[in-house]
């Protein structure tokens, strides 16, 4: 629609001194209008019809061009809006073309991938990956897991595939999404294979006083006092062993939960350590092991849960016992260090992989095939629980060691504010 005037209107350019004008709306999407497009001239006239037909040309092909900047500028902010989005999202996105080439390599897939996006861009994911990331169906499956090489190591993504389509229903792209879940699968692993070996723990004392009873209750044949006594200690002793298996998994339980509580009271750990190892003397399995106390003549008073820390103690030095098949001496020593006590057990056992020194305190975990066989099954747990305790009575622990050449491990607790009494005094 085409609007003209002449003479003086409301109009401020023809209040101003101009006589006549004439006018043509800017018509946008959907027939708003989005501004005018005027001709104003000092003196006043009539307006030729192909004035006005041009004019309402120019308008019209100015609205379009309008129209066009503001759709560019909408999917340019859009586009740029994605781009942020999809680079600061955690999961992995990779985008190809119909021809399978990456056209998008996303921040997260750089860090997953280890594979810089300048390196994927243009090329087919199987050449950037050595592996192929498309499953080759027109619809693609929901979740899938794949495997990668990084670096050196295996990891395993979790992988979902769309597929991107032209109007003409052909594939036009595809986008993946994925997820590092190594770690998830290395936990679930560990979790599978510690049910396996709690069940294998379990069972096998249960056997034992299982087979014991049995013979005891057989009315066929007369055992003797000192058979009978066999007997029972093996019962005993089968059930012993059975509670420490469990407790220590009420120990996981209850430190998973928070729910473990610890005594902290002055506890001299120079008279502990002598009864674990006068008691391990007793009741392990030795193979020419000897043993050496290292300790000072005084008392070493710590803040520290006395029935935790016997715990800790006797899982190290059963530990070393364990892991030195050939025999060898067992050193136990504790030593004041500033405001702490430091107590170490050393052995000359078959050592630890410096690859697997960071890992063996980590819940579930068992050592790799040599360690693991020596261990005779195994819960996997009592380096743990012995770190989270040392936690809660505010100490720590650690280990040094080279394979094949023993290892020595080590914790700190807390110096006691008072002394204790000692029974060595």
């Amino acid at each position: 629609m085409v609007v003209f005037a002449t003479g003086v209107t409301s109009n401020p350019m023809l209040a101003s001194g101009y006589a006549s004008c004439v006018a043509a709306p800017l018509v946008g999407p959907e027939g708003a209008v989005q501004g005018v497009l005027s001709v104003y001239c000092r003196a006043p006239r009539a307006w030729r019809e192909e004035e006005i037909e041009a004019l309402a040309a120019f308008a019209g092909n100015a609205s379009a061009a309008l129209s066009s900047a503001e759709l560019y500028q909408s999917v340019a902010l859009q586009q740029e809006r994605s781009v942020a989005i999809l680079s600061n999202i955690a999961d992995g996105i990779v985008a190809v073309d119909r021809d399978g080439k990456v056209v998008l390599w996303n921040s997260a897939a750089e860090r997953i991938t280890g594979v810089p996006g300048e390196e994927a861009q243009g090329r087919p994911p199987a050449e950037v990956l050595q592996r192929e990331l498309e499953s080759g169906e027109e619809a693609p499956a929901g979740e899938r897991l794949v495997s990668l090489r990084r670096g050196g190591e295996e990891i395993w993504l979790s992988l979902t595939e769309a597929v991107m389509r032209d109007p003409a229903g052909a594939v036009a792209g595809r986008i993946f999404a994925f997820r590092d879940i190594s770690a998830e699968r290395v936990v679930e692993e560990m979790k599978s294979e510690f049910v396996s070996n709690v069940s294998r723990e379990l069972r096998s004392p249960l056997t034992s006083i299982y087979g014991f009873a049995e013979t005891l209750l057989r009315g066929d044949v007369e055992f003797g006092e000192e058979e009978r006594g066999t007997f029972l200690g093996y019962i005993a002793s089968e059930a012993g062993r059975l509670t420490a298996i469990v407790d220590r998994l009420l120990a996981v339980a209850q430190l998973d939960s928070g729910d473990l509580q610890v005594q902290v009271a002055p506890t001299d750990v120079g008279e502990l350590v002598s009864e674990v190892v006068a008691a391990a003397k007793q009741s392990l399995v030795l193979d020419g092991h000897e043993f050496v106390l290292d300790l000072p003549p005084e008392p070493l008073a710590a803040d520290a849960d006395r029935e935790k820390l016997r715990q800790i103690v006797t899982d190290l030095v059963e530990n070393a016992v364990r892991y030195s098949p050939g025999g060898g001496t067992v050193t136990v020593s504790a030593r004041r260090r500033d405001d702490s006590v430091e107590v170490s057990v050393q052995d000359e056992g078959i050592g630890i992989p410096q690859a697997e020194q960071g890992r063996i305190f980590a819940k579930f975990y068992r050592a790799e095939t040599g360690r693991r066989e020596l261990a005779g099954g195994g819960t996997g747990l009592g380096l743990f629980i012995a770190k989270e305790l040392l936690a809660a009575m505010r100490g720590r622990i650690w280990v040094r060691s080279l394979e094949g050449d023993g290892s020595t491990f080590s914790f700190s607790l807390p110096l006691a504010a008072r002394p204790v009494l000692s029974e060595r005094e």
